[in-house]
């Protein structure tokens, strides 16, 4: 079946008339009519009903409308990638994250993910949740990498890619003894320090707040995680961050921060534009992403029985 002729039905069935589809197409109406009565006798019903001089879908045309654009989009990631594999590889991937998951993961994946793919320019924008949204819609990033939105948004595609929680940092002016869980009932009796609203896990955070009907007294709302540890240092308070930050002031006991006991959790995931297929680098680097947040986090967890230990010889 040629591939023009699931081309012309999806056209067809987007301006539901035949000239208008034929001069998106750049054929003639006569050619768009041969191709759809192709496929209709390929598929072996009808996929359009006259009304006046425009078409509609029948019921069994709509059925079908959904497969026949996933047909489409195989075929352009199929090209793609034989286009990719022609030219050994070559192009530009930009990939949006927010600063936290690029200051955890991304140091040490990112140099041997380049030298593994040369030919491939990779350039990192940091941001939050919504502002990458944003960027990703317009076309400013290929993907990006952050928490999951508290829903779907509609034109964009996402892959699990692992979790992370919370941590409370402050001074022993309000935290007692390092490592212990901590409720965020019992954190919020305190000033809080947390993040902007732009990053898509404070919404968690927030949510969290809710479920356990308290109102957080925020001292500080900022961009960046350290100038949060900065302030908590200063004894302004409790700083709530995802459990993926890293390089603390000394002096601040750190602890995990759960909900009626159990960690305080949120995803974070890639996402990138349904309607235009990732090149084939692009969905690698994720895939390899993904492998690389999996055995950081294990390496994490396998740490924390040896720092437990630790800090029971140390009393």
């Amino acid at each position: 079946m040629d591939i023009r002729n699931f081309a012309g039905f999806v056209a067809a069935a987007e301006f539901m008339n035949l000239t208008l589809a034929a001069r998106r197409l750049n054929i003639t109406q006569s050619a768009l009519s041969r191709q759809i009565q192709a496929l209709e006798a390929y598929l072996g019903v009808p996929l359009f009903e006259k009304v006046g001089r425009n078409v509609r879908l029948t019921s069994r045309g709509e059925a079908l409308f959904a497969k026949v654009n996933d047909v489409l989009l195989a075929d352009r990631s199929l090209r793609m990638l034989a286009g990719d594999l022609g030219r050994g590889e070559s192009g530009m991937l930009k990939v949006g994250a927010c600063s936290q998951l690029i200051e955890r993961y991304f140091p040490g994946f990112l140099k041997s993910w380049r030298q593994r793919h040369p030919g491939i320019d990779v350039r990192i924008e940091d941001g939050g949740g919504a502002e990458l949204a944003g960027r990703l819609r317009s076309g400013a990033v290929h993907l990006t990498i952050s928490a999951r939105p508290s829903a779907p948004i509609d034109p964009f595609e996402t892959l699990f890619l692992g979790k992370l929680g919370f941590m409370a940092l402050a001074t022993d002016e309000f935290l007692e003894g390092p490592g212990a869980p901590i409720e965020i009932a019992d954190v919020l009796q305190y000033p809080v320090l947390t993040q902007h609203k732009r990053h898509a896990s404070r919404e968690v955070f927030d949510a969290a707040c809710r479920l356990v009907g308290a109102v957080p007294s925020i001292v500080l709302e900022s961009y960046s995680p350290h100038t949060l540890f900065a302030m908590a240092a200063g004894g302004n308070g409790v700083a709530i961050v995802p459990s993926s930050a890293r390089s603390f002031p000394e002096g601040l006991i750190r602890k995990p921060v759960t909900l009626r006991g159990e960690l305080l959790e949120f995803d974070i995931c890639a996402m990138w534009g349904n309607s235009e297929p990732l090149p084939a680098y692009g969905r690698r680097f994720i895939d390899e992403l993904r492998a690389h947040i999996q055995t950081e986090n294990e390496r994490e967890q396998a740490k924390q029985p040896e720092e437990a230990r630790k800090r029971l010889e140390a009393v």
